[in-house]
């Protein structure tokens, strides 16, 4: 059954720097899905002068379902592409500290279904504002499985998009993904936007772009 927005506010507190075990630190991941473990499993910065390291964040108290940093966060990072903000409660390990991602830039999100006939790969979704090239993850919903062929987590490109449909593909430009089956038929998408940098830079976190975000459920 959904939550109301007490409901959610509350399970977005528990998540608050100052509570034992939850969000306390900040890192920076590159494009490997990070995944859903305990320990995150892609590649975290590392090196770079001036070094890079985790950042320790604070949170707003939560409001309609959403929850915020409530300050700036800036990394210092070495030459390379990165794609996820990763959400730790260690300042530096890596050990069952690990509670989740957020994709860097990744403002476009929404719902999808398969085309249940299966002729074409197409995944449905009205204005959903994704264009050939971008790149997404895709998840499944309500603990259904994703249609056949589509994997959870994976960094797609979008192809043969248009208003209210596209494809996904393991290459810009290259072959829609098959799909074999509708399994649940329905899914959700997020987009991402990397940071690539051929020498050291910086990634930073305006105040509130940072957002924990409960209004799904």
């Amino acid at each position: 059954m959904p939550f109301n927005d007490l409901g959610k506010n509350k399970a977005l507190d528990g998540l608050d720097e100052s509570v034992s075990g939850a969000i306390t630190h900040i890192g920076v991941g590159n494009l490997t899905d990070p995944g859903t473990g305990a320990n995150y499993g892609g590649t975290e910065a590392t090196g770079g002068s001036p070094a890079y390291a985790r950042q320790a964040v604070t949170w707003g108290a939560a409001a309609s379902g959403q929850k915020a940093n409530s300050g700036a966060l800036t990394f210092d990072v070495p030459a390379g592409t990165y794609g996820f903000l990763l959400f730790f409660n260690h300042v530096s390990t890596n050990s069952n500290n690990f509670l989740g991602y957020a994709p860097i830039n990744g403002t476009v999100k929404g719902f999808f279904s398969v085309d249940t006939t299966l002729t074409n790969d197409a995944l449905f979704s009205v204005a959903h504002g994704l264009a050939d090239g971008d790149r997404l993850q895709l998840f499944n919903v309500f603990a259904e499985s994703l249609p056949t062929g589509l994997t959870e987590g994976t960094v797609y490109f979008v192809v043969s998009s248009t208003t209210n449909s596209f494809k996904v593909s393991l290459t810009s430009g290259g072959a829609a993904v098959d799909i074999t089956a509708v399994a649940g038929g329905e899914g959700f998408f997020q987009k991402v936007i990397p940071e690539t940098f051929a020498s050291q830079g910086q990634i930073t976190v305006a105040i509130g772009a940072l957002v924990l975000d409960a209004t799904g459920i």
